[in-house]
This record gives structure tokens, C-alpha cells and sequence, in this order.
């Protein structure tokens, strides 16, 4: 076997993480994702606790290890193709892989409202913002903003093709997000935030 042969084939370790990787990627994309551990990912695929964590010391390791594959899975999609002309299956496959990325690493918007509305629990906790009635709206809420907060910036993209995407736009995106949640939270709360954001937009050139 040639060296070359040989620096191209992954190690043993690596082919373990990989393994870990995919497997956590199978359960964290599951309904009940939010509960997984790492017991749970060692029981999964059949490892003992210790090979786990001999690689990831926790979860959230582990996490932290998938982040750059889906820039690398997102980002191929869309890379410039090697060719001078793009065929029309080249095209179609790369549409089909920018959604299968979408939905492969689907735990992650899951993720991203979990701990948003952990920080809405917070609030309600310690009197900062009121819950909304009927509680079941709660989770209404968290939807919304958190969709405009990951959405403003590709809908300002989209209205405006030609215009750079300026910081008082990013100041404008947290606005936005702000005001959905705005009316749930005490006044002063409200108020003091509102300063918090729009002082970065008088920064803003």
C-alpha cells in the first residue's frame, strides 16, 4: 500500500468519532432530540460509555463537532462548479443538496428554540415578562421570533439584491424580533432593551 493510500484512509479514531457524529445526528433529529445524552448516543450504537467519552467529554462536545459539517455540506452547495458550464443535473442536484442539508441537520432550529424559550421561562420566572394566556402560546411566540431573527437578513437579501447588507440592518433584524415579544415583558424591561439595541444603531454607519 502506498503512503499516499495510506494518509488517505481515516484512522481508527477517526472512523469512531464519524460513527458518534452520525449517530448523535440520528437522535438529536428525533422529536425527543432536546433529551438526548450521551448515555443515550453510547446506547445507540452499542459503545460503552468510556469509548464515548475517550472522544467527546459531554454533549454538547459533540455539538460543537457537527457546526462544521453543515457549513461544509451548505456551503458545497453552493461552491462554484468545476466545469465552465453548469449542466441542468449539476443544478438540480445542488438544489436537492442545499434542502437534504436543511433537513439533515434539522435538530439545530429545534435546538435554536429550545433555548429561546428557556430564556422566556427566565423572564416569566423572575417577573421581567408576563406569561401569555392560554400558556400554549408561549411556544407561538418563541416560533415567531425566532423566525424573524433567522429570517430578516435573507429577506433583506432577497428585497434588495444590489445593496450591501449594512449593521443598522442587523439592528433593524433585532428590532423586529424584539417587538413580537415586546408587549409580554414589564414596561421598563421593555424600554431599557429597546435602548440596549437601538444604541448599536446610532453606532452604526
Amino acid at each position: 500500500m502506498s503512503s499516499a493510500t495510506t494518509a488517505a484512509s481515516p484512522t481508527r479514531g477517526e472512523q469512531t468519532v464519524t460513527r458518534i457524529l452520525e449517530g448523535a445526528l440520528e437522535l438529536l433529529n428525533r422529536t425527543d432530540g432536546a433529551a438526548v445524552t450521551t448515555n443515550h448516543i453510547a446506547a445507540h450504537l452499542r459503545m460503552s460509555p468510556g469509548n464515548l467519552y475517550y472522544h467527546f467529554r459531554n454533549r454538547e462536545e459533540i455539538v460543537r463537532a457537527i457546526f462544521p459539517r453543515i457549513v461544509a455540506e451548505a456551503l458545497a452547495a453552493t461552491a462554484p462548479p468545476t466545469a465552465s458550464q453548469l449542466t441542468a443535473h449539476e443544478f438540480g442536484e445542488r438544489h436537492l443538496q442545499g434542502v437534504r442539508t436543511l433537513w439533515r441537520y434539522r435538530f439545530y432550529q429545534r435546538r435554536l428554540q429550545t433555548q429561546y424559550r428557556g430564556i422566556f421561562e427566565r423572564l416569566i420566572a423572575g417577573g421581567s415578562m408576563r406569561e401569555p394566556e392560554p400558556a400554549e402560546d408561549l411556544a407561538r411566540l418563541v416560533a415567531d421570533s425566532t423566525l424573524i431573527w433567522a429570517n430578516w437578513i435573507p429577506h433583506l437579501i432577497a428585497l434588495r439584491p444590489s445593496r450591501d447588507i449594512t449593521r443598522r440592518d442587523v439592528v433593524e433584524s433585532a428590532l423586529h424580533s424584539f417587538l413580537v415579544v415586546a408587549p409580554f415583558l414589564a414596561r421598563r424591561f421593555a424600554a431599557d432593551t429597546r435602548r440596549v439595541i437601538e444604541s448599536h444603531g446610532a453606532r452604526s454607519t
